[in-house]
């Protein structure tokens, strides 16, 4: 077996290795910024490699988004099923794993290309509906709680400790928004 042998990853681990560099150098510099020659070099691949995988930066940012939404998906699928408890499992994704709020953030500002607006629309919508089944809460309370999460993920990611949307700020509003007997705790 030469060197060359010796060194080759299985494709699925090498997709997980591209996906994790595109991670870090999305949520560093958005669609419109990030290279694939930075990406390639993040996971020690040349960026034709990513191209014949992926096909294209979009496609592969597409699918750090994907993953982003499904990290949050699961967040709130882990949770209690009320708009506090949710609130404060995003809160903890977001001081955990910054990339998250980073790249759907780039998403919604990658909104001017009609592919990734559509994609991002439909999983913005998902996290909607699964906020509403989850809680039973209604439109208003579930427009409510994604205003928050708006402000928490800024707020977080701006890392302003005095103004932080998850102290008692993001408590009160989310008791207001909260079906009567899952207002959050004090």
């Amino acid at each position: 077996m030469n060197a060359d042998a010796a060194a080759r990853k299985p494709a699925a681990v090498r997709r997980v290795e591209i996906i994790t560099a595109a991670d870090a150098e999305f949520a560093a510099n958005g669609l419109a910024g990030a290279r694939l020659e930075a990406i390639g070099a993040r996971a020690g691949i040349s960026h034709p490699r990513i191209v014949q995988m992926f096909g294209s930066k979009r496609e592969l940012f597409l699918e750090v988004l994907h993953a982003a939404f499904d990290r949050i998906e699961t967040t709130f699928e882990n949770a209690d099923p009320t708009l506090p408890a949710l609130g404060a499992a995003y809160g903890r994704l977001l001081q955990n794993e910054r990339t998250v709020g980073l790249v759907v953030l780039h998403g919604y500002a990658a909104a001017a290309d009609e592919t990734v607006r559509e994609e991002v629309r439909r999983r913005h919508l998902g996290l909607q509906r699964s906020v509403a089944r989850l809680t039973g809460g209604d439109a208003l309370q579930v427009r409510t709680f994604f205003a928050t999460g708006l402000i928490m993920t800024v707020s977080t990611l701006l890392d302003l400790p005095e103004q932080r949307a998850d102290a008692a700020w993001s408590s009160w509003i989310l008791d207001l928004a909260a079906p009567p007997g899952q207002e959050a705790d004090g």
